[in-house]
């Protein structure tokens, strides 16, 4: 339980973020790539979120799915969502459990934004537009997966950095 409450008073502390200004993007780390995502969520009270996405870094793309829970949200949406990555020191340290405090009010369109750190300390600051009928407030929990050919890529070493 203390664990839990740490990750959400942290990410409570972070959700704020995305907003600032890019001067005060210091404050997330160095960025290290870009991400793109394209996911839908369906919600009848627990929600769930599924999708894919590209992370560019070190010149190279690698492709991921992403899928993920909320714990108080109802509708449907889908969005297209565009990101930097901070702190991202290892490739390996990409893939794993995100987490964040997240909020969205989708009637036909809308924009929203996202910070998501997992236990890597890796940071996704995301930039997202979307469209449906939705509403959500509650943390959430997304998991990042590379894709076979990513891990290829990884394992033959062509996925060093220039």
């Amino acid at each position: 339980m203390r664990s839990a409450s740490r990750r959400f008073f942290a990410a409570l502390a972070l959700s704020g973020a995305w907003a600032l200004p890019a001067g005060a993007e210091t404050i997330l780390g160095p960025v290290m790539a870009e991400v793109t995502f394209k996911t839908r969520s369906a919600d009848l009270g627990v929600g769930y979120t599924w999708g894919n996405g590209v992370l560019t870094y070190g010149g190279h793309d690698y492709p991921f799915e992403v899928s993920g829970a909320s714990a108080a949200a109802i509708g449907f949406s889908s969005g297209n969502s565009v990101g930097k990555v901070y702190n991202l020191q290892r490739l390996e340290d990409f893939p794993g459990t995100y987490w964040a405090l997240s909020g969205e009010t989708t009637v036909g369109r809308g924009v929203a934004g996202h910070l998501m750190e997992n236990d890597s300390g890796v940071r996704i600051r995301l930039d997202e537009v979307r469209t449906g009928g939705r509403f959500a407030a509650s943390p959430s929990r997304l998991t990042i997966r590379f894709l076979p050919e990513a891990k290829k890529a990884i394992l033959d070493g062509t996925a060093k950095k220039d």
